[in-house]
């Protein structure tokens, strides 16, 4: 038995093996010979003209962006480590990254690829040349690939516009002047090409390099897109790569990923060689490493506009100008008017000014017109002064807002953004220029008048004469040898450049503030800064509020939250539940929802109050004050609200009197919710910040409660006596927190903005 058994496992395993070996060969990841057969596509026949409409060109051209569609190339070409197994047979992959694979340097192209002799008898560029296997598959890319003919051909057309700009300034720095295919690649010669990464312009500078080579970049201005200053910039550019690194390649390189990132992988594989680099881990990055060969590839095409089937093109008329110096800011629609050209025209000679007028302020400034038009734009200028005197320069101040310049000079915002091209307030900060309509000084003085008051009376829940409520974490710190001064928050202001504005450390700031530094900042916030006794606010174009316009307090101090509900018409009272009850049936009482009931005791809407426990509620005294108010009024049970008869102190009086309608409410737990009479009558009146030498009113007279009504006190207190603190520390209803409603600056002001609702405590 145990023989069969063996027998039938041989039989097994020989037919096994057998099976095996029939199949093919097992495909392994990695480098292959070849990839696996695929069956032959079917031809469709298909309409050109309809794929055209869809792709938005021809079905033959490369419809992309230039930049994209070379990516493309150079991914089929040679992926990243790890994209795709299908790799060029002829790259070797290292056993180990870390391991340089050799680039193969060929004495002539055609070594490379032999199926293009052609190859060997182009003419090369002035710029070094090392063939590679990149770079002959670059030229071959030009020359048999649709996508690479229609690439090269729109650069080619589009280079004669600045060409000889380019190469006159390139000659003059003694710097090759194949170097003209650098901007080629970088911005297919477009002065508006913005990159992901923010490089603008020509020749793609980035913000920090462009500081550095004295190209100016402001709101008006930004010389990155400017032709010819950027060209100029370049020149000094190439010529310190050069000196740095002494090879064109590596330069080159070092262009693309930055010069500093050049020299630690130089220090990290103790090699200069370019090419070399470009085979180690973490060197130089993937798309470095086809930047010199591309360079070079497209000044060979340029330098063999025939063989490669360009010969006949044509090219972009060169850009020719002039300049005229132009006596005062003004739009660039007017320039054109003066020369007699289109807009357009002027905006394609001069690119880098981005609001469509020249700066203000900048008296004499030069602006291009169209080559032959400067005499006539001179003269025509002259002729149009009526369009363009008329307009000064202004500089805005840290703090101010775009409304109150705005203002300042007679004029709706949405004017001023009209005219400075402005398209949220968040653009302007502190120190740009605006336009603005000239006007006399005591206009702007009548005018800023009117800003100023505007300014701080757009608080929170403010009406014009209130005084602006200020929350700082101490209102009453001091700090010895400077001095406390407020600043409003605008848009765009960030806590670092405020911080600039005022010269101070921004963790101090962040720390005076009790604000969290990496969150943003929001308009209409007021930030405390303590600064020297000498600090001049003019000096450093920063507006700050007036200490006489504000109510400083203590952030959520009992004083800020009485005070902030006084301004909407309403007073914070404490409320003492009699039984257990819901949080939404206290809140239906007092016309509020439970949601926001809860918020303001932070605890859930949905909690049971038991007998005893205590919560604030806000009640209504002014329903006129807010609309908030008004509709919390509306949802007030009517026998928890008096009749709006009379004065505004006798509504205030009136609010949740004792009414015949109160052992109708099924809510009422059958006593009467008030506050005391003494704090009715001094229920939220209208806050003012200016001072005052009347005297305080009379109070108003207390009526005694008849014999028969309910009365809101305990049984043990007096309904006659007189409602001072001890007699209220005995009542029913005691206050909450005293609002101190005094303007505060550095100190108590000693004006008073007027009595204000002490809140109660309800049962």
């Amino acid at each position: 038995m145990r023989r069969v058994a063996a027998a039938l496992a041989a039989s097994c395993v020989a037919l096994w093996n057998a099976g095996a070996r029939a199949e093919p060969d097992a495909v392994h990841a990695g480098a292959q010979a070849a990839p696996p057969l695929r069956a032959v596509e079917p031809r469709l026949d298909q309409e050109l003209d309809g794929r055209r409409n869809i792709r938005g060109c021809a079905v033959d051209e490369a419809c992309g962006r230039a930049q994209d569609i070379l990516r493309e190339f150079e991914i089929e070409k040679l992926p990243p480590p790890g994209r795709d197994p299908w790799l060029d047979e002829r790259v070797v992959v290292p056993a180990s990254r870390l391991e340089a694979n050799h680039p193969r340097i060929a004495k002539k192209p055609s070594e490379l690829r032999p199926d293009a002799p052609w190859l060997d008898t182009l003419e090369l560029p002035d710029l070094p040349v090392k063939w590679t296997q990149r770079l002959a598959d670059y030229l071959v890319f030009y020359r048999d690939d649709p996508r690479g003919r229609s690439i090269m051909a729109g650069w080619l057309v589009a280079q004669g516009r600045y060409r000889e700009l380019i190469v006159s300034h390139l000659r003059k720095a003694k710097l090759p002047e194949d170097l003209l295919y650098v901007a080629m690649i970088e911005s297919s010669y477009d002065p508006q090409t913005l990159s992901r990464a923010g490089a603008l312009g020509l020749w793609q500078w980035m913000p920090e390099a462009a500081k550095i080579y004295g190209l100016r970049r402001d709101r008006w201005v930004d010389e990155r897109k400017d032709p010819y200053r950027s060209t100029i910039a370049q020149m000094d550019y190439f010529r310190d790569l050069y000196q740095r690194f002494g090879d064109w390649h590596i330069a080159l390189a070092s262009f693309n990923v930055g010069y500093g990132a050049m020299l630690r992988s130089i220090a990290r594989y103790n090699t200069n060689d370019y090419y070399q680099l470009c085979e180690y881990e973490n060197a130089v990055p993937w798309e470095t490493c086809w930047y010199t060969p591309k360079v070079i590839a497209t000044a060979i095409v340029g330098r063999n506009r025939a063989a490669f089937g360009f010969d006949k093109l044509k090219v972009a008329a060169p850009e020719a100008w002039e300049d005229v110096a132009v006596p005062t800011s003004m739009s660039l629609a007017l320039i054109a008017r003066a020369a007699g050209v289109g807009e357009a025209d002027i905006k394609r000679l001069n690119p880098h000014l981005r609001r469509n007028r020249t700066p203000p302020g900048e008296p004499g400034y030069r602006v291009r017109v169209p080559a032959g038009k400067r005499a006539e734009s001179a003269r025509r200028l002259a002729e149009l002064q009526s369009d363009w005197d008329g307009y000064d320069a202004y500089v805005v101040a840290h703090g101010e807002r775009l409304e109150d310049v705005a203002t300042s000079y007679g004029l709706s915002t949405f004017a001023l953004k009209k005219l400075n091209n402005i398209a949220h307030e968040s653009e302007i900060e502190g120190g740009t220029v605006l336009v603005v309509p000239r006007i006399s000084a005591d206009q702007r003085a009548k005018n800023r008048a009117k800003a100023k008051a505007k300014l701080h009376s757009s608080g929170v829940d403010q009406k014009e004469g209130d005084a602006l409520i200020v929350p700082v974490l101490d209102k009453d710190a001091v700090i010895a040898g400077k001095h406390r001064v407020f600043y409003r928050v605008v848009a765009g202001d960030t806590l670092p450049t405020v911080s600039k504005a005022f010269g101070l450390p921004t963790a101090e700031l962040a720390k005076w503030n009790g604000l969290e530094p990496a969150a943003n900042l929001h308009p209409r916030m007021v930030l405390v800064a303590w600064v020297p006794d000498d600090f001049d606010p003019e000096r450093r174009k920063v507006a700050l509020l007036d200490d006489s316009q504000l109510v400083v307090v203590t952030r959520g101090s009992p004083e800020h939250l009485d005070l902030a509900e006084a301004r909407v018409g309403r007073v914070r009272t404490e409320y003492v539940a009699t039984a257990k009850e819901k949080l939404a049936d206290v809140a239906k009482k007092f016309g509020m929802g439970s949601h926001d009931l809860a918020r303001i005791n932070r605890i859930s809407y949905n909690t049971v109050l038991a007998k005893g426990d205590k919560i604030i509620v806000y009640q209504v005294t002014d329903p006129t004050r807010s609309d908030r108010a008004e509709e919390q009024w509306k949802k007030t049970p009517k026998s928890r609200r008096g009749k709006l008869t009379g004065t505004r102190a006798e509504r205030a009086a009136s609010v949740d009197g004792p009414d015949a309608d109160d052992a109708k409410d099924p809510d009422d737990d059958g006593r009467n919710v008030t506050a005391t009479r003494k704090e009715q009558a001094r229920a939220a009146p209208k806050q003012t910040a200016t001072k005052s030498d009347d005297k305080p009113a009379a109070k108003p007279a207390t009526p005694k409660p008849k014999p028969d009504a309910k009365s809101d006190t305990k049984p043990n207190a007096k309904p006659d006596a007189k409602p001072d603190a001890k007699s209220d520390a005995k009542g029913d209803t005691k206050p909450v927190a005293k609002v101190d409603a005094k303007p505060r600056g550095d100190a108590p002001s000693a004006g008073s903005t007027g009595p204000v609702t002490k809140p109660t405590q309800l049962d």
